[in-house]
């Protein structure tokens, strides 16, 4: 394996590309980053390319913030304003901010396709920003990080992801950095949200959520995705909000140290109430916050700034 300072990026298009030891080594990093008093000096002279077909707040403005600190120059291209809405492919597009000098191209696309297709087409480092339904690695990776700085560790650890799971790229990524890290993973929701099969090795499902309250240590809330629901819910959002809500009074009989975590955007009133998503127990701003350092850390392997530990690959 060679450094990440050859000519080519250093490329993340899902979690599960990487080694167990690598997650950790970002994580790491990321917390030396979060420590370090001023401004990171870049020593590349290549910019960051913020490609975004579909619509971010929090991860975009993040990554804006992470390359503001690394002192890292950045372009931001909103689809609607690019010429992606003449019919330029997004491959061409990213090979013209290649060309202007980009050395990362951050990118999110409705298309699970497209981001693994610029990985293996660009030199530049991919980074992906949140594609389709499948994979979002830096929100699992700053919801990890939230989790170390209050626990340590996640060995036996018991983390609930709750909610749309069938339509959530967070919580696919969310799977494979929490086993990654030796935690037991439970996915809760109706039938329609949560299917009893095809996840990884040893997560668990439950409709029931009700029933499993007290072993959980933490939870990652997630928000319905009507947008990409053909047909409507089953359930209607009472319904949903009888069985599913996080409220104080199912918080009250989860873990002493238990954890609220929410990806954002929240729907306040459905998955979770004002109570709990303000409460003490909330970790919610805290994720915001931990996004900057992680994608620091990340910027900087795909820029070739930082040396790999050894694991993983390129492409």
């Amino acid at each position: 394996m060679s450094s990440l300072t050859d000519a080519s990026g250093w490329n993340l298009v899902e979690l599960a590309d990487l080694q167990p030891g690598e997650i950790t080594a970002i994580l790491e990093r990321a917390a030396e980053l979060r420590e370090s008093p001023v401004t990171q000096q870049s020593n590349s002279e290549k910019s960051v390319a913020l490609l975004f077909s579909e619509p971010s707040t929090r991860t975009s403005l993040s990554f804006q913030v992470a390359c503001q600190r690394l002192g890292v120059p950045f372009l931001e291209l909103p689809a609607e304003t690019s010429s992606l809405k003449k019919g330029e492919t997004l491959l061409d597009t990213a090979q013209v901010l290649e060309a202007l000098g980009a050395g990362a191209l951050v990118v999110r696309d409705r298309d699970d396709a497209v981001i693994r297709n610029l990985a293996d087409r660009c030199q530049a480092g991919v980074l992906n920003a949140g594609g389709g339904t499948r994979a979002h690695p830096s929100q699992a990776l700053l919801d990890s990080r939230v989790l170390l700085d209050e626990w340590g560790s996640l060995e036996g650890r018991c983390i609930g992801i709750l909610g749309d799971v069938a339509h959530s790229r967070v919580a696919r990524s969310d799977m494979v950095a929490f086993t990654a890290l030796g935690a037991r993973v439970i996915l809760f929701g109706p039938e329609e949200f949560v299917s009893e099969g095809g996840w990884l090795p040893g997560v668990e499902t439950c409709h029931d959520f009700d029933s499993r309250l007290s072993e959980l240590d933490a939870i990652q809330v997630l928000r319905i995705q009507h947008e990409r629901i053909e047909g409507g819910m089953a359930l209607s959002v009472q319904e949903y909000v009888d069985r599913f809500q996080l409220n104080e009074d199912r918080l009250a009989r989860c873990g002493p140290e238990m954890c609220v975590l929410h990806p954002g955007p929240m729907n306040r009133g459905v998955e979770i109430s004002d109570a709990v998503a303000d409460g003490p127990q909330s970790r919610i701003l805290q994720q915001v916050a931990a996004g900057v350092p992680v994608r620091m850390a990340l910027l900087e392997r795909a820029l070739g700034n930082q040396r790999d530990s050894g694991h993983g690959d390129r492409h």
